[in-house]
C-alpha cells in the first residue's frame, strides 16, 4: 500500500498543510518499513513525535477559532493516538500487523484529512 499526497488534501491553512504532507511522508516510511523492526520502530517514533506536535498546533488553532466540532476532533485525535500507541507496543514485542498499520494510516491520511480537517478550515473560512 502506498499514500500519496495530493492537492485536494490541502485545506487551505499553509502550515497545517505542510505538516500534513510530512505525515504523509513519515506514513510511507512506516509502511515501508513495516518487514524490518529497527527501521520500523524508528519511524514510528518519527511518526508519534511528529503526531503529537501536529495534534497540539491542530488543537491549538481550534481553541482559538471556538471550533464548535473542536471535543469531537480531540477525542478522534487521542483514537489516532491509542491506535498508534497499540501499534508501536506490538512491534516492541516483535509483532508487526501490516494491516493495522495501513488501516490506521489510510483512515487518517485519507478520511480524517480531506474531511475532519477541511471542516476546520471551512469554519476559518466562513468567519472571514
Amino acid at each position: 500500500m502506498k499514500l500519496e499526497w495530493k492537492d485536494t488534501y490541502k485545506i487551505g491553512q499553509s502550515d497545517i498543510d505542510a505538516q500534513h504532507q510530512h505525515l504523509f511522508e513519515l506514513t510511507t516510511l512506516v509502511i515501508e518499513a513495516a518487514g524490518e523492526s529497527p527501521a520500523l520502530r524508528k519511524a514510528l517514533m518519527l511518526l508519534y513525535k511528529h503526531t503529537r506536535e501536529h495534534f497540539e498546533h491542530e488543537e491549538a488553532l481550534m481553541r482559538s477559532v471556538n471550533f464548535p466540532g473542536a471535543k469531537a476532533h480531540v477525542d478522534y485525535h487521542n483514537s489516532l493516538l491509542s491506535r498508534l500507541n497499540l501499534i508501536s507496543q506490538d512491534v516492541g514485542r516483535g509483532q508487526v500487523n501490516q494491516a493495522a498499520i495501513e488501516n490506521l494510516m489510510a483512515d487518517w491520511a485519507i478520511r480524517h484529512i480531506p474531511h475532519d480537517d477541511a471542516a476546520i478550515a471551512a469554519f476559518i473560512a466562513k468567519q472571514g
